[in-house]
């Protein structure tokens, strides 16, 4: 019977670390991988079978790792087609998550003493904690292994010191058992030292996400921003028209005037339609409709804070860049050099100068402002430590990337120049 618990218990235990590495490294992608895998682990608990009656179990279990681990790895790498690392940390990982059904079965042998109650405890223990494992570990597990480099490496930190301390003190030596307080003391202190790099790390990994999140949430309301404004300068162009529409009515009141010699009154009616018309049209800067109506938005926002646009602009209408990725792009340029350009004493140099234009398939854009102060950049970014602030910056980059452009920022010499290039035809 005992003989019969001890086959059945090896058994279970390599199905269990099997399909546990094979769930850590992300599972199978169909019934044929899942058929091919079912094969590879009867076949390798056939070798376990031919090397345990060739060699003893003594020796078999000291060389467990190439006939047991090694197979295992290279079903996930060649096999599955997994990445070599998570393949690695995997099988490192469900290694160490085998320690949980002996220790189960270490409790029923202290209370009873019987390895009877080891066994029988040991194989309930197995199949119950893989399930759990497999219900709530395993894709958290994955998801950390896969999350980034530095994840995958500090997720395989510890399986892999206790799989080297697991062999070096209880396979190859009898260091663990034997009470050696060096090696009893070693153990909770790597632990120990483990969680302090876990926390850090995962602290780090946390606060970038976090960061993340929120630039992406900003950067969207920035967008957002930018299709309101177009928005608003359709309508007033939609204006334009009903009032060059109603226009043959102000030629008629006017002639009306001037045909009883009432000139002064037919001049401040006409000073009064101007007034009206200029306050909602848009100036003609090129032919893309929507890139007008956001240069006009932001010529009238300049002017009111006493800045003045000087635009070259050449955007046919037909363009493959979105439109709300260029006004967004426009709309977080003008915006920081305006607001910069602002800042100045003197009204001579509050001059900002736009140039964007089509040349040999790429889209071109040059703009120029003064400013105050000294320009603090990183990675070629410039630096702004106002909170909420500096998201425009990032806003142009990652709209260039996003359509394998390029984008250049520049201070020096109190001027600062902004220069993009911008692919057309791209995704």
């Amino acid at each position: 019977m005992l003989d019969f618990l001890k086959a059945i218990s090896a058994a279970l235990v390599l199905f269990y670390g099997f399909f546990l590495s094979v769930a850590f490294s992300g599972g199978c992608k169909n019934k044929k991988e899942k058929r091919v895998i079912a094969a590879l682990c009867l076949v390798i608990l056939l070798l376990q079978y031919v090397f345990w009656k060739i060699y003893g179990i003594t020796f078999a279990k000291q060389i467990y790792p190439l006939f047991s681990h090694l197979p295992i790895l290279l079903t996930l790498v060649f096999v599955l087609k997994k990445p070599f690392g998570v393949a690695l940390v995997s099988v490192l990982t469900a290694y160490f998550c085998c320690q949980l059904p002996r220790w189960v079965g270490a409790i029923f042998l202290h209370i009873f003493d019987q390895q009877i109650a080891f066994y029988i405890s040991y194989i309930i223990s197995n199949i119950s904690i893989f399930f759990l494992l497999k219900k709530f570990f395993v894709t958290p597990a994955h998801r950390a292994m896969t999350y980034s480099t530095q994840s995958l490496i500090l997720f395989c930190g510890l399986p892999l010191f206790y799989y080297v301390f697991d062999y070096a003190t209880t396979v190859y030596t009898n260091a663990l058992y034997e009470g050696t307080r060096m090696v009893a003391e070693f153990l909770p202190a790597v632990m120990a030292l483990f969680f302090v790099a876990f926390l850090t790390s995962y602290h780090n990994e946390v606060q970038r996400r976090n960061e993340t999140e929120i630039q992406n949430s900003l950067l969207a309301m920035k967008i957002e921003q930018a299709k309101n404004d177009i928005f608003t300068q359709k309508m007033m162009q939609g204006k334009t028209a009903i009032y060059r529409h109603d226009m043959r009515h102000h030629l008629t009141m006017i002639d009306a005037y001037l045909k009883v010699g009432e000139i002064g009154k037919a001049t401040e009616y006409i000073q009064s339609v101007q007034k009206d018309i200029e306050l909602f049209t848009p100036k003609c800067y090129c032919e893309n409709v929507s890139m007008n109506l956001t240069l006009s938005a932001f010529y009238e926002r300049a002017k009111n804070m006493g800045v003045e646009l000087r635009i070259e602009a050449d955007i046919p209408q037909s363009i493959s860049i979105a439109e709300s990725s260029l006004c967004a792009l426009f709309s977080n340029a003008l915006e920081n050099a305006i607001l910069a350009t602002a800042k100045l004493s003197d009204d001579k140099e509050k001059i900002v100068y736009i140039n964007c234009q089509v040349h040999k398939g790429n889209l071109l854009i040059y703009i120029k402002n003064p400013y105050i102060g000294e320009e603090v950049f990183q990675n070629e970014l410039p630096e702004t430590n106002r909170p909420g602030h500096g998201f425009g910056v990032k806003s142009i980059k990652l709209i260039t990337d996003n359509h394998s452009g390029y984008c250049a920022f520049e201070g020096k010499d109190g001027i600062f120049t902004l220069k993009v290039v911008l692919p057309l035809g791209s995704a």
